[in-house]
């Protein structure tokens, strides 16, 4: 009995497979021939939007706007020179432009290729009229970058482009693909993976005349994460304007804390250049003298000049070398065996304690100071204030610069250290080499009492606050620090302090100029200073290159970054 049920089950389940092969194969056999000849699957890839990158205020820095793409599926693509014909006369290109454009874009027939990116709105109207007789042929709507503030900040943010094949061959297992975006400088590189989305798709049925007849499937596309920066774009602004064609670098910081308020790079570029890339203007940028890519306040190392006597002063105050009583008598040149070297004052400034050589840039003052640290006690301090090494801000391809000692040396050059190179030392000359960030690291140290703060420009990632960064105290004595900040308020707010051009109305100011040569008989010309002096919430430096005194234009700068940042409520 249970072998008949069995053997009935058996046999019903082999009749409706019958019935079921019967109905596909034969009663549906034109409809199958149908789909088969006249209609195809086309998938279309939904580009997903990156994340926005917003300054501290929520004003948007980096967005997106709609680029419409003029887009050919080899495998729809029969009739190419009717096509190319029909194109060329809606473009405006030349035919031989697109074929060649097509044929260097081919990967593979069933792989869409982008054959006039960012086209009009009316081109891509009328090519939506004659898409019935250009099979294969259709427009693309995608998201794209949009760098609002154009050149004012394109070191901080950085700029996109299409990922290469080497990278897409170590970055294919993350999900990365053929002519996918990828962030190549500043916050757009440094936070990428964040900042891009993850693309979708459209799985749609057409016709042989690449109309659409239904969808049959769709997964959304999921926007990437919006960035929010401590940067105030208006004071960002501002200062990339103060610099009109001028080259230098100029960063501005909560000593408190090491939220970066603006951090400028000149000369600059706009990065919506490579978004659409425009080759003209792409090579012009890269092949530019001035070399506009560089991002001066973390990538390039600058001799100190005088803001470096403020870690001079301070090594020698901590090392008991110096007291604020003793003096050394400026002539206007220090000698050193048959060696002379020169105060910037040539008829000198008479007797200098620390206080006075620091308002006063003294430099024979500080040759003597040098001579009494020897250079392995101005590097130990140098290292200590965070010089020789990244500060560790979160942006890419930021340099060490260089701390030098007797050793370095030894190992570097094969040769003993001379009394004169300490003595340049003393004044921040010679090997040494620091970059603006590390400048403004020291600068913070002395303004919030003894603290090497991270700098750091993301405050969050979406809802979530990653700001908190490290907060090292440096072992520096209260009576070392508060005689140096007497000093540097003495720079600014006395008459004849060497950064008085920095003065502002209504506002304390301790702050330190410097003038670095630089071995091409010109100078560099540096400001940094803090404010307000008893309980600081901005902090700066200012490089100018090849800008003459730190005591003029870099000082003046410094002063009107003041003044704006208190306008802007930063004070």
């Amino acid at each position: 009995m249970r072998d008949k049920i069995f053997n009935t089950i058996i046999n019903s389940l082999f009749s409706l497979l019958a019935v079921g092969l019967f109905y596909n194969q034969v009663i549906r056999a034109p409809l199958f021939m149908q789909l088969s000849q006249n209609n195809r699957i086309r998938v279309i890839q939904l580009s997903a939007p990156r994340g926005k990158i917003l300054d501290r205020n929520g004003k948007v820095v980096a967005g997106n706007r709609v680029r419409l793409d003029c887009v050919i599926m080899p495998q729809e693509f029969i009739d190419k020179e009717n096509g190319f014909s029909r194109l060329s006369s809606i473009l405006g290109m030349p035919e031989d432009v697109l074929k060649k454009r097509f044929n260097r874009r081919l990967l593979n027939p069933f792989t869409p290729v982008v054959l006039a990116p960012d086209i009009s709105k009316e081109n891509a109207i009328t090519i939506e009229e004659e898409r019935f007789n250009m099979p294969g042929v259709f427009i693309n709507a995608n998201p794209i970058r949009d760098y609002v503030y154009k050149d004012a900040a394109a070191q901080l943010v950085g700029y996109i482009g299409e990922i290469g094949q080497k990278e897409l061959d170590k970055l294919d297992r993350y999900g990365y693909r053929v002519n996918d975006l990828v962030g190549r400088s500043g916050i757009e590189e440094e936070y990428d993976n964040y900042l891009r989305g993850e693309d979708g798709g459209m799985q749609i049925e057409v016709d042989s005349k690449g109309k659409q007849n239904r969808v049959l499937g769709l997964k959304e596309p999921k926007e990437g994460r919006d960035v929010y920066l401590t940067v105030d774009i208006e004071l960002q602004k501002y200062i990339s304007e103060l610099f009109g064609e001028g080259r230098g670098a100029c960063v501005v910081m909560n000593p408190a804390n090491g939220e970066i308020l603006s951090l400028v790079s000149k000369p600059s570029f706009d990065p919506n250049v490579f978004v659409v890339p425009d080759n003209f203007k792409i090579k012009e940028i890269l092949s530019g003298k001035s070399h506009p890519m560089l991002d001066r306040a973390i990538s390039c190392a600058y001799p100190p000049g005088s803001i470096f006597k403020i870690a001079v002063a301070t090594a020698a105050l901590e090392e008991r070398k110096l007291s604020t009583d003793r003096e050394f008598i400026c002539n206007g040149k220090f000698h050193l065996g048959n060696q002379v070297f020169d105060c910037w004052k040539e008829n000198g400034h008479g007797p200098q304690n620390v206080i006075n050589a620091l308002k006063n840039s003294c430099n024979v003052f500080f040759y003597n100071t040098g001579m009494l640290l020897g250079p392995d006690l101005i590097a130990k301090y140098s290292q200590k204030f965070g010089f020789g090494r990244p500060t560790g801000i979160d942006l890419p391809q930021e340099t060490s610069g260089l701390v030098p000692n007797k050793l370095w040396k030894r190992i570097k050059m094969g040769e003993t250290w001379y009394n004169g190179e300490t003595a340049n030392y003393g004044i921040g000359q010679g090997y040494l080499l620091t970059t603006p960030i590390q400048v403004l690291g020291m600068t913070a140290a002395v303004a919030n009492g003894g603290f090497l703060v991270r700098p750091h420009i993301v405050k969050r990632i979406a809802s979530v606050d990653i700001s908190a960064g490290s907060i090292r105290k440096l072992g520096i004595s209260d009576n070392s620090l508060d005689v140096v900040t007497t000093s540097l308020r003495k720079v600014v707010e006395d008459d004849n302090g060497t950064g008085v051009k920095a003065r502002v109305k209504g506002l304390s100011i301790a702050g330190k100029t410097g003038t670095a040569q630089t071995g091409r008989g010109t100078t560099h010309a540096w400001f940094v200073g803090f404010s307000p002096v008893d309980k600081p919430k901005v902090a700066l430096v200012v490089l100018l290159e090849e800008g003459g005194k730190g005591g003029l234009n870099a000082a003046i700068m410094g002063g009107k970054i003041f003044k704006k940042a208190q306008e802007l409520g930063l004070l």
